[in-house]
């Protein structure tokens, strides 16, 4: 069984998490996500924080403490949804994206391979009179999935998770 440990900003010892299962149960249920296993919520917050950790070196700011257990708490978190961060707090973004990224986990979704979208382009060839052909286009030109989970987390990086900066000028 999964235990959680929450994070709440004074970097605890084997922290997993920055919610607790009953933030998340009213976060799930506020999407319409009926919870029945509570063991498997756990576990899914649970990876959804180590996602968030997979990025850290595109995450705004700096950690507080070398060998913190999880990315946050963090110094230097400036102009993070118009707020500047204590090197004590967990932004409110960082506890909403480990739960939508959860919700991503429970919908089936691989956090490390996202899945592309459904929308596939059609095309259609004709000869007047004779013979018409209809295909779908190779998956190759079909579009990125974009989640919600992954512009929340993208508002916690440098410059969106883009590793180049772009300069206009």
């Amino acid at each position: 069984m999964a235990t959680l440990i929450v994070e709440n900003g004074s970097i605890v010892a084997n922290a997993n998490t920055y919610v607790t299962i009953e933030e998340y149960i009213a976060y799930a249920e506020g999407f319409g996500v009926t919870v029945e296993d509570t063991n498997a919520f756990k576990v899914q917050l649970i990876k959804a924080a180590q996602y968030i950790a997979s990025k850290e070196s595109q995450l705004m700011g700096d950690m507080v403490e070398r060998y913190q257990p999880l990315s946050y708490p963090r110094n230097n978190l400036t102009d993070l949804d118009n707020f500047s961060w204590q090197n004590n707090e967990i932004p409110t973004l960082v506890k909403n994206s480990q739960m939508s990224l959860a919700l991503d986990i429970q919908a089936g979704e691989d956090l490390y391979n996202l899945s592309q979208s459904s929308s596939v382009g059609i095309k259609s060839e004709e000869v007047k009179g004779a013979v018409k052909v209809e295909y779908a286009v190779a998956d190759s030109q079909r579009i990125a999935r974009h989640s919600r989970s992954q512009s929340l987390l993208a508002a916690l990086m440098v410059r969106g998770g883009l590793g180049i900066p772009l300069v206009m000028g």
